[in-house]
């Protein structure tokens, strides 16, 4: 599966990336807001394109390898995950010399709209949702950037590196007005 806007490609994860992987899933804003193994190396660059792999062929995890058209290196990734009952979950991550330039907004607007799409030109999906700990402003731009409705805290709602975190919660449903978010609160 390939995905392209004006300046992207969106396409799997291959074997070839691990050393981007490692780049970005070791960054200390990667680590401090994501989930990533710590240490993260080789090994777990290799399990995470496998999983990426594994994840197209079942269905349950549909992870993009954000890429500019004219330099093939991996910039980041976008993934849907937890896809069911018309619902999926939104994640990315990216690494430290993409930010800035709107790529991971523009990546992630694009799988949304095909996340939306009927098939067989999507998924069909009615709902995107996104998380992420509270302390994590870039995420949640980039969420906001992309139309999504600010839904809620979970106070401590999430346990992260041993200590538990609030969670900020936000969505799209397919028939969304994107070009406004709607519930943030402010600073």
């Amino acid at each position: 599966m390939t995905l392209r806007t004006d300046r992207l490609v969106l396409s799997v994860p291959v074997d070839a990336d691990t050393e981007d992987v490692i780049a970005y899933a070791t960054d200390p804003d990667v680590v401090a807001n994501t989930p990533v193994p710590v240490p993260y190396g080789h090994a777990e660059a290799q399990d995470f394109t496998a999983r990426c792999r594994t994840g197209w062929q079942e269905g349950t995890r549909l992870a993009f390898a954000i890429r500019r058209h004219e330099d093939p290196r991996l910039l980041g990734t976008v993934e849907l995950f937890g896809i069911a009952d018309g619902g999926a979950e939104v994640g990315y991550a990216t690494h430290p010399d993409a930010r800035g330039r709107g790529f991971v907004t523009e990546a992630v607007a694009r799988v949304v709209d095909w996340a939306f799409a009927e098939p067989p030109h999507g998924l069909g999906l009615v709902r995107v949702q996104w998380r992420a700990l509270a302390t994590n402003r870039a995420s949640a731009a980039v969420a906001q950037r992309v139309g999504m409705t600010y839904e809620g805290l979970r106070r401590s709602g999430v346990a992260h590196r041993g200590r538990r975190h609030d969670e900020v919660l936000a969505a799209v449903l397919r028939d969304d007005d994107r070009s406004v978010a709607h519930g943030w609160p402010s600073a």
